[in-house]
């Protein structure tokens, strides 16, 4: 997820909303969560300090990503305001979608809405309760794909000019695979914010609405063990076969065998590309396992754990094939292909779809 920039002495300024980032399938997810801004109070009493004071402590629980405290302490001052601070109930639908809370997420930004008051703050919520139903369609679910579209619609109605609705009213709409009215959304939010945080993927879409409704992977780059710069757009074509690893992790090292097993199989196939992401802390030792256990296929230490996050992979081993298109087919925590054949079947799927299909155009 995007960082919080909302401190206390900018409250008042901030005004973007919710950023969502897909990743179709995974998740995806980045989330910039911002607090909307509302007017300071005019009493100067203790109670206002005090409610301030909380108010900014949840802010800064936000932004440091400690989503249940941020909760707590959103809560306590929304106690303050008799349950009815614009503000609090925001900062409570924020760390919600922290949590991955959907549900309540809705719940909290209608109670928002009720409450009425500025036209661009309840877009905002609007704003967010679409980001949460979006996220629980899954892509699959149409009706909650309809009711997120309708809530992006109802915060376009109050504010026309917050470009990140133009951007989820589209990416919903091509997730309905009604690709002639997203597209002039996506358009409309470049318009707005040429230089925007969406403006590339905008274009990506634009240019192949599937990449919402396709588990696409993440675009990544990296400078392989062998001096080799390997970046996904050089991939495509491949399938290509990402094995994330550490020599700490007693399952990753036992697959060893296994895997070696798999890159031989699929040695001589041109098409195929298999890497090794390891987390290791320990270079000296990583670069000794991998010469002793004769891993020869690519080896990457993601030292700043950047492509770990970019692919959000939480356990070890997590094994991910992306077919020729860049497409996400195949995710599995844990080593059960080697029992199954799961994975070994993908591969030669794929590579065979690689090797009649040609790549469309982005």
């Amino acid at each position: 997820m995007d960082s919080l920039t909302a401190i206390k002495r900018d409250n008042a300024r901030l005004k973007s909303a919710l950023r969502l980032v897909w990743a179709p399938g995974l998740i995806i997810g980045a989330l910039l969560v911002l607090n909307i801004s509302v007017a300071p109070p005019v009493a100067h009493s203790q109670d206002a300090d005090t409610f301030d004071t909380e108010v900014a402590k949840g802010n800064d629980l936000l932004r440091r990503r400690r989503y249940e405290d941020a909760l707590k302490v959103f809560k306590r001052a929304n106690d303050m305001r008799d349950k009815k601070s614009v503000e609090c109930l925001y900062g409570m639908a924020n760390a919600y979608m922290g949590l991955e809370a959907y549900k309540n997420v809705v719940e909290t930004c209608e109670k928002l809405i009720a409450l009425g008051g500025d036209p661009k703050d309840l877009a905002r919520a609007y704003n967010l309760e679409g980001i949460a139903l979006q996220t629980q369609a899954a892509v699959k679910d149409q009706k909650k794909l309809q009711e997120a579209e309708a809530a992006f619609r109802k915060g376009l109605a109050l504010n026309s000019e917050l470009a990140i609705l133009h951007y989820n009213l589209g990416f919903t709409l091509l997730e309905l695979s009604r690709d002639a009215e997203g597209i002039p959304e996506l358009k409309k939010y470049a318009e707005l914010e040429p230089d925007g945080t969406k403006a590339e993927e905008a274009e990506k879409l634009i240019a192949n609405p599937r990449r919402a409704r396709e588990a696409y992977a993440p675009d990544f780059s990296l400078t392989t063990a062998d001096g080799e710069y390997v970046a996904l757009e050089d991939l495509r074509g491949k399938v290509v076969l990402l094995d994330f690893w550490g020599t700490w992790c007693p399952p990753c090292v036992d697959s060893v065998p296994a895997l070696r097993d798999l890159n031989k199989r699929f040695a001589k196939e041109p098409l195929f590309k298999m890497i090794g992401v390891s987390t290791d802390s320990d270079e000296a030792k990583w670069r000794a396992f991998v010469e002793k256990n004769q891993m020869v296929w690519t080896q990457y230490l993601d030292r700043d754990h950047h492509i770990q996050r970019t692919f959000e992979v939480r356990a070890f081993p997590t094994y991910i094939l992306i077919d020729a298109e860049g497409i996400i087919r195949f995710r599995e925590i844990t080593s059960s292909w080697e029992r199954t054949g799961d994975l070994p079947d993908a591969i030669k799927k794929y590579l065979k779809l690689a090797a009649t299909k040609p790549v469309p155009a982005e």
